[in-house]
């Protein structure tokens, strides 16, 4: 009998772990954005020389492909100004200004600092400071910057390159989930307009396409590398959906020098305290250009935003600071929770009752017809929410598994 009464405590006792581990593995599963493609580890990442999908890492995509060959039909050429592909010293390098003035309907921002209409370079309300930083994501890096604005309650949008996303696809879903806007930055940080059509199509598409694949989130913004363009670039980018960010004159940081060790950090306050001494004659809000490709940019970032908002900048990312609600082109949609059936109700004396108690009620029918639409404040706004998941998420953990301990405890 004892034997038995030991081996029963003993079944019971594995089946318990067991499902706590059940529990504890759907948990660990749980995603916050669904319908987003499945995010790789990094164990997962790596190709075989050869047979990656993605164009060649440190080179700009091939023009010649069946993938651009197919993107370039979506593109109305006739809309697409004649203009010549820029000269640079260096492939991939910002062009070179010629010696006169480039006509001024070229709106080439490189050689001239013209802004198009649709360019969004300021936000429209007073001392609003679009956070924006480029050229990630960096493991090691942007994790630690959104650590800094998770502290700061602050959402900033990240121009993420194609190429260096496919080295940490991880951390485009780590940005999202801590509630950030993903923008595009190209494939290979290239000077646009020092690149054929199909190939500033590649650089485009590709960066959107790789997005969209480990996220579900179809970027609409995207930033020109150098700030780079005139208005063949921007007809193309328009044609294929998106909308271009500069950054608003003498707002650029300059902390992408911090690594060469051309400017120092006194330096770069200064200038931040030079544009902070005009907010009070200006009418519109700013936006900013950083980085975060370096640890000492998370640094500066900190000290910037610290000076920003005494001052009283409210920063913001991009869609936030336009008004845009959605901020990307499409989003995945959202997990619709399955609706329990409600506990049988005693059986009604009349006929009448039971069609009064079947019919669905208004509120009801309105909520199984309506549709699901995710705005910025849900994919842009959320921090909170998101950190709110994870420790909801480790609570249940903690929880299952002190659970699982008083019962095998008590069992043994």
């Amino acid at each position: 009998m004892t034997q038995m009464r030991s081996s029963t405590k003993k079944s019971t006792t594995v089946a318990l772990i067991g499902s706590m581990a059940l529990i504890m593995s759907a948990i660990s599963s749980t995603t916050l954005v669904e319908g987003a493609a499945k995010i790789p580890h990094k164990a997962d990442i790596s190709h075989p020389k050869g047979t990656s999908p993605w164009p060649k890492y440190g080179e700009k995509p091939e023009a010649n492909t069946p993938e651009i060959k197919a993107w370039s039909k979506l593109v109305d050429w006739s809309k697409v100004p004649k203009l010549p592909v820029r000269k640079t010293k260096s492939p991939g390098d910002p062009p070179d200004c010629p010696k006169n003035d480039p006509p001024k309907s070229d709106c080439w921002w490189t050689c001239s600092g013209c802004f198009a209409p649709d360019d969004v370079y300021e936000c429209p309300g007073k001392k609003v400071w679009g956070l924006t930083f480029d050229d990630g994501p960096e493991p090691g890096v942007t994790e630690n910057l959104l650590d800094l604005l998770d502290e700061k309650n602050v959402t900033a949008t990240f121009f993420v390159t194609g190429m260096k996303s496919t080295k940490a696809p991880w951390l485009l879903q780590e940005t999202i989930d801590r509630g950030h806007h993903l923008a595009s930055h190209t494939w290979s940080h290239s000077g646009l307009t020092t690149l054929t059509n199909e190939e500033i199509v590649g650089e485009l598409k590709w960066t959107e396409k790789y997005i969209f694949d480990h996220t579900g989130y179809k970027v609409k913004y995207f930033r020109p590398p150098y700030g780079d363009i005139d208005n063949r670039v921007r007809a193309i980018a328009r044609e294929l959906g998106f909308k271009t960010v500069i950054w608003s004159s003498d707002w650029d940081t300059q902390d992408w020098q911090l690594p060469e060790k051309t400017i120092t950090s006194k330096q770069i306050v200064g200038i931040f305290k030079d544009g902070l001494s005009e907010l009070p004659r200006l009418k519109k809000g700013v936006i900013t250009l950083e980085h975060d490709g370096d640890a000492q940019m998370v640094t500066m970032a900190r000290t910037l935003l610290t000076m920003g908002v005494k001052s009283g900048m409210k920063p913001m990312n991009i869609a936030k600071c336009i008004g845009d609600p959605i901020g990307y082109n499409a989003v995945p949609a959202p997990k619709v929770a399955a609706v329990k059936p409600a506990a049988p109700a005693p059986a009604p004396a009349k006929e009448e009752t039971i069609a009064k108690n079947s019919a669905p009620s208004p509120k009801e029918e309105e909520s199984q017809e309506s549709g699901v639409e995710e705005s910025v404040e849900t994919a842009s706004k959320k921090t909170s929410s998101a950190n709110a998941s994870r420790l909801v998420n480790s609570g249940i953990s903690a929880a299952c598994w002190s659970v699982a301990a008083v019962a095998v405890s008590f069992l043994l």
